[in-house]
């Protein structure tokens, strides 16, 4: 490397860093989702114990879109192992997965707005919508939201049992993220 470009690289590492992503990092013990399922005879609320979650803040320490939420439905448990595992069946087996790939992240300034993006699982996508709120207090983060899906969208049949039991096609999934940000995450510039 020329010394010029080598003397000016490492002038700019400072300033580069300043305008790196900050990953937010979640604190699962304070975090949850959940998805709340009406049927005939009763409802249940399944909680996602497992996820993957990159979400980025700007230099400002604005939460921005372009996240990605990934998860394995097998992670999905209702508290009824029986129940659980009719529900891998009725997604067709093997090991299920699903990916929410936020677009947009729109928020006033006292945290509320609105997000968008593409819902991926059984092997359809489509773009969901949904209220958001999002707090910050001395360092902390609490991102909350709720967003009622149809998944027949999705390729999925009315789930019926013993002609008794049915399952409403609108599920609705909860969740509240507690993180803090992480250090800056500076660009690749050596390209």
């Amino acid at each position: 490397m020329p010394p010029l470009r080598l003397v000016a690289t490492l002038l700019l590492l400072p300033l580069a860093a300043l305008a790196a992503d900050r990953p937010l990092k979640v604190d699962r013990a304070r975090s949850f989702i959940d998805v709340d399922v009406q049927a005939t005879l009763h409802s249940f609320t399944g909680h996602l114990d497992r996820y993957d979650l990159s979400v980025n803040a700007d230099e400002s320490g604005k939460l921005k879109g372009g996240g990605l939420f990934a998860f394995k439905f097998a992670d999905l448990r209702t508290g009824n192992p029986e129940r659980d595992a009719a529900m891998l069946a009725w997604l067709g087996g093997g090991a299920p997965a699903g990916r929410f790939e936020l677009g947009t992240l729109a928020l006033t300034p006292d945290g509320q707005g609105q997000a968008s993006g593409r819902l991926t699982f059984h092997g359809a996508t489509h773009l969901i919508e949904f209220a958001v709120n999002v707090a910050q207090a001395e360092g902390t983060y609490t991102v909350t939201g709720e967003a009622t899906i149809d998944y027949r969208h999705w390729g999925l049949k009315i789930l019926r049992k013993a002609l008794l039991v049915k399952v409403d096609p609108n599920v609705t999934v909860r969740f509240k993220l507690v993180g803090t940000l992480g250090a800056p995450v500076v660009p690749d510039t050596a390209k």
